[in-house]
């Protein structure tokens, strides 16, 4: 994993940590989706897809991309409500799930000074 990104900026630690993390998390929730046989194929391939985007996410996340880490934001929030939400689940993977997007969240945003500030245009 590099250290720095391309413009020799520092990546900390908890956003290595985060994305090594979330690669984990989503290779897990990808195999759990695909094992479900009561979903539609369709939805299966549809749903692994959208759980993927995480690792990408990640991955340009170490490249200090403010995008990719609003995007991790916005899913491992939402995977957090969908754990919480998902009744028909055993309550041990669903905290565990839940759990684990939270350590991610926690992480990602005690990494968000390393982020260059946006500039806004004048006039």
């Amino acid at each position: 994993m590099p250290t720095e990104d391309a413009d020799g900026v520092e990546v900390p630690w908890t956003l290595r940590a985060a994305a090594g993390v979330v690669v984990a998390e989503a290779a897990a929730e990808a195999v759990g989706v695909a094992g479900r046989s009561e979903l539609t194929p369709g939805l299966r391939v549809g749903l692994v897809l959208c759980v993927s985007l995480k690792a990408v996410f990640a991955w340009r996340a170490l490249r200090l991309s403010a995008g990719a880490v609003l995007g991790l934001l916005m899913l491992e929030g939402t995977t957090v409500v969908a754990a919480l939400g998902a009744t028909g689940a055993p309550g041990a993977v669903r905290l565990g799930l839940a759990g684990v997007a939270l350590v991610v969240l926690a992480l990602l945003s005690s990494s968000l000074h390393a982020f260059p500030s946006p500039t806004l245009p004048k006039g």
